[in-house]
């Protein structure tokens, strides 16, 4: 099963009711502590499950951003009930529940602000106050994640400062902050962000301290053949970027007209 981390911006959000592979569930019981969300109990692993903080009758995905570890008793009373109303129950908030498995949330380089914006969409997801379910669910959580972000002050200098960059490629420039140690790996990934595919890179395949264009290439070379096609036709805008850049830098050649005026 493939988290939203690797396909943000392509994938389909997993409805219905799968089986958890067995990693995946190992990954959710370490993150969690081997720990019940709900009444704080650590218990062996043979004790827990995973449940679905929205449930999949009410339209909660069965993806890692919805998973937490539970105990087998709060399994039991919450079954199928709203979290708004079972977190009323055991009087929890569900501002204090954690979400895991975004990229945003994950990046603990980005700015707190941010982080807490993503966060505030999927806390209304969860008290049933913003609906984000089906196949597209994932597409919604981005167009709200944008509409809010550029009401914010740092949004809007953003605005300002890339006024013809595409919304959904502006948008990823805090990250992209995180991950660019120059200005020519600045370039590069603005390159790579104009595209949903070449996007989903970003955090993933393209990561701190790491040669981008090398990490490209590679990543070029195992891809099928569209995703191979718009990482090379990235490169390609960034190389065409830095040759004209390099040609602006470089001092004119005397003319005539000027030797003979020495």
């Amino acid at each position: 099963m493939k988290s939203p981390m690797y396909s943000r911006f392509t994938h389909k959000s997993r409805t219905g009711r799968g089986k958890i592979p067995a990693n995946i569930r190992e990954d959710v019981y370490t993150r969690d502590d081997f720990t019940c969300v709900y009444c704080r109990t650590k218990l062996p692993k043979v004790a827990l499950t995973i449940d679905h903080l929205v449930p999949l009758s009410g339209g909660g995905l069965d993806e890692m951003s919805n998973y937490v570890t539970c105990c087998s008793p709060c399994n039991a009373r919450k079954r199928a009930l709203p979290l708004s109303r079972f977190a009323h129950t055991i009087k929890i908030s569900i501002e204090d529940l954690p979400v895991h498995g975004d990229p945003v949330i994950d990046n603990t380089a980005l700015p707190i602000e941010i982080r807490l914006l993503r966060k505030a969409i999927f806390d209304k997801i969860r008290k049933g106050t913003f609906r984000a379910r089906g196949p597209t669910a994932q597409k919604k959580i981005e167009k709200a994640f944008r509409r809010n972000f550029w009401q914010t002050p740092q949004g809007q200098r953003l605005k300002a400062s890339f006024p013809t960059l595409p919304g959904p490629a502006r948008i990823m420039i805090p990250e992209i902050e995180t991950i660019a140690k120059s200005e020519s790996d600045f370039i590069l990934l603005l390159e790579i962000a104009k595209s949903a595919s070449t996007r989903n890179l970003i955090g993933t395949v393209l990561r701190p301290n790491q040669d981008l264009v090398v990490a490209l290439r590679q990543k070029s070379e195992s891809s099928e053949p569209a995703l191979h096609r718009r990482i090379e036709q990235a490169i390609h805008r960034f190389e065409r970027q830095l040759a004209s850049r390099a040609r602006a830098n470089t001092p004119s050649a005397p003319t005539p007209q000027r030797i003979n005026d020495r």
